[in-house]
């Protein structure tokens, strides 16, 4: 097999829109370049794809575009497991991209040069049964990629997790052939018990408190309980149709590979994260403000895993970014093992423990905002309300485990080390 054979460009769409094409330069190493007809119909400087790969003429190198591609492909033990399942090295970019790229976060699609979507879909209908295998097997074939049934999907994270199409009747399947996926079943996991409580508990406090969240719903598989999360990045179209809407995280959008998307190991920071929505956003104030509140949010619920993978940018429409709905949002203080450590640092602290109202003024003046103090307070005091109310909701619904209250205590502590902080200033 010649070289030439092995690294067989990759067709780069944007739902059903040809974009460019993705070059193999080992199997490690690629380069992309924006097609003609792109080019004429965007105009250059266009954050198209990515933010950090706008539109030009000169192709991106391996070092430009490799941040956002890898951003599109499963992380580590996932990643291991997947690229073990597929026979191709985990470092791998191009092979992996190759063989998963057909449904990706977002708009992307990558098919093999000359190579030609389904125009219908195409999806391997589940029964209960055959759902409750799948989730069980995850830990075996994550993602639940079956290449001998052509389901071939991607998803980056490093969390087991199920990609399905969902009916609005409650009917599972899995897609096939590149056929947009409609949601993401995560099991709880025996590792951290009640996860999926734990996050959907946090999702409804942060909705509670005027948050934008993905949505999502707490089922049971052969009674075993599952998150079932509804992908903000599909839609459907006025003929009823599953469509790709675009979006990626804040490392892709700021060039930084996925191994780096904690701050202290060169991921991206509170000021970059602001200075990009400032940028790109086309809601820049409000999305700003929207983002402040969701790292208040994260502060109070205890979650210090809330990286540069975690936020994210929707482009609706094409081109046109602006912040997305939160996700991922889990109290990690309530596990032992986790590092309290915070992802991002704010105002220069890590250690949440240290965190005070002067360090998320320290915050806004690094990062050209007035005062937060108030702006702090105010959103904290809104989450301890909201923290009860979904108490007793949990309760009602019949879904309340212990660890829920663990989290309530994270907040009140959290709220209160503030409301002290506040008194010793005033």
């Amino acid at each position: 097999m010649s070289p030439r054979e092995r690294f067989v460009p990759l067709d780069v769409y944007l739902g059903t829109e040809h974009l460019g094409t993705l070059e193999g330069a080992g199997p490690s190493r690629v380069r992309f370049t924006y097609d003609e007809d792109a080019r004429g119909r965007f105009a250059d400087g266009t954050p198209l794809l990515s933010a950090s790969l706008p539109v030009r003429e000169e192709r991106y190198s391996n070092s430009e575009c490799k941040p956002f591609f890898e951003g599109l492909l499963p992380e580590g033990a996932i990643r291991d497991q997947v690229a073990n399942q597929l026979h191709v090295g985990r470092d791998s970019t191009y092979h992996l991209l190759a063989a998963l790229g057909a449904d990706c976060a977002g708009a992307v699609v990558l098919l093999p040069e000359g190579a030609e979507a389904p125009v219908e879909a195409d999806i391997v209908w589940l029964s209960e049964d055959e759902l409750a295998e799948r989730v069980e097997r995850l830990p075996r074939a994550p993602l639940g990629i079956d290449p001998d049934e052509g389901v071939r999907l991607s998803l980056a994270g490093a969390q087991d997790k199920l990609i399905v199409v969902r009916t609005p009747g409650g009917r599972f399947g899995q897609p096939r052939g590149g056929t947009p996926s409609t949601h993401i079943i995560k099991p709880n996991p025996e590792r951290y018990p009640h996860l999926v409580e734990n996050e959907l508990f946090c999702l409804r406090v942060a909705q509670c408190a005027g948050l934008r969240t993905a949505r999502a719903e707490r089922i049971e598989i052969a009674g075993r309980a599952s998150l079932l999360v509804e992908r903000f990045d599909r839609s459907l179209s006025g003929s009823g149709h599953m469509v790709r809407v675009h979006q990626e995280d804040f490392c892709q959008a700021l060039g930084v590979l996925p191994t780096q998307k904690y701050e202290d190991d060169g991921g991206p920071s509170i000021r970059q994260s602001i200075d990009l929505i400032r940028g790109v956003s086309s809601a820049a104030a409000a999305d700003t403000l929207h983002f402040i509140d969701s790292l208040v949010f994260n502060f109070a619920i205890g979650n210090s895993d809330s990286h540069g993978k975690n936020f994210a940018l929707v482009y609706e429409p094409v081109g046109v970014p602006h912040l997305a709905p939160l996700y991922d949002l889990v109290s990690t203080r309530v596990y032992e093992g986790l590092t309290p450590a915070l992802a991002m640092r704010i105002g220069g602290a890590s250690d949440p423990a240290e965190v005070t109202l002067t360090n998320w003024d320290a915050l806004a003046a690094e990062a050209g905002l007035g005062r937060l103090a108030a702006r702090v307070q105010d959103t904290t005091a809104r989450i301890v309300r909201c923290v009860e109310a979904q108490l007793d909701a949990a309760r009602a619904e019949g879904w309340h485990v212990a660890l829920l209250d663990e989290i309530a205590e994270v907040v009140a502590t959290r709220a209160e080390q503030l409301a002290v902080d506040r008194a010793v200033q005033t």
